[in-house]
């Protein structure tokens, strides 16, 4: 059970053109005129899931209590819900394959050959995630019910807000300049705090702005972990499909 729970925890954390070049900034004045309504329209316009996009390789660094481990990643992205993530060895030995869906979960487990199957409510009951929340691991504003204060204000270019996505409170801290999000704090009800996510070192892709560095942190897990964005095509026109493991055994996940 460690094992599949640190794959999972790879599965919510992951979630994050042929040639990116740094992003720049749109050329407004910052007012504190500037009103919460226009710039998350703005924000919402820049997300990188408004398209589908492939991530052909992201370095990652996990560091925990035990120690500290690197990974390489890609993830495809076919809109508007599917998800598939390839875990790697430094070495580039594939350790698991990962299919995530609106109602699915199925990871091929191949070091071991076993294949894991479920359903996303596993995501929110472990780790407080759903998968609509999956976007914002990878920078994009998602809010179900858009209920801002409208006479909320840039405060020295910054503007603090909170959103709901499927029931889970995320506090949200967007640069008015990058119309874009920095900062992401998942809320749990714990009193140890929740998942703090931190995006930098922006690359542009026409309209899209995309964090080339992703920073989590889980307090209650005491884990940090960096993802590095390397190579990424966005738009994406190819589809996604999933192989079960052949002959691997079946593990309900609970």
């Amino acid at each position: 059970m460690q094992k599949i729970n640190f794959i999972l925890f790879l599965v919510i954390l992951c979630t994050g053109c042929s040639a990116i070049r740094k992003g720049g900034s749109t050329n407004y004045e910052l007012s504190n005129e500037i009103v919460a309504e226009k710039l998350l329209e703005n924000v919402i316009k820049r997300n990188i899931t408004t398209n589908s996009f492939f991530i052909q390789k992201a370095e990652i660094e996990i560091t925990t209590p035990e120690g500290r481990k690197k990974l390489l990643a890609s993830l495809k992205f076919e809109s508007p819900d599917k998800y598939l993530i390839s875990i790697k060895s430094r070495a580039g030995i594939e350790a698991a394959r990962i299919f995530i869906s609106d109602d699915s979960i199925l990871i091929n487990d191949r070091i071991n050959r076993k294949q894991f199957y479920g359903s996303p409510q596993c995501l929110k009951s472990k780790y407080g995630i759903t998968t609509s929340g999956l976007p914002v691991m990878l920078g994009d504003y998602v809010d179900n019910n858009l209920s801002y204060n409208n006479q909320a204000k840039c405060s020295e270019g910054k503007l603090n807000i909170d959103g709901i996505v499927n029931g889970i409170r995320i506090k949200y801290v967007i640069d008015c300049e990058k119309e874009k999000s920095i900062l992401a704090i998942h809320e749990n009800n714990m009193s140890d705090g929740g998942i703090e996510i931190q995006y930098s070192d922006f690359l542009k892709n026409g309209n899209i702005l995309i964090p080339g560095k992703i920073e989590i942190k889980d307090v209650q897990r005491r884990t940090k972990i960096e993802i590095r964005i390397q190579k990424i095509e966005s738009p994406w026109n190819g589809n996604i499909d999933f192989i079960p493991g052949y002959k691997y055994e079946k593990i309900q996940l609970l």
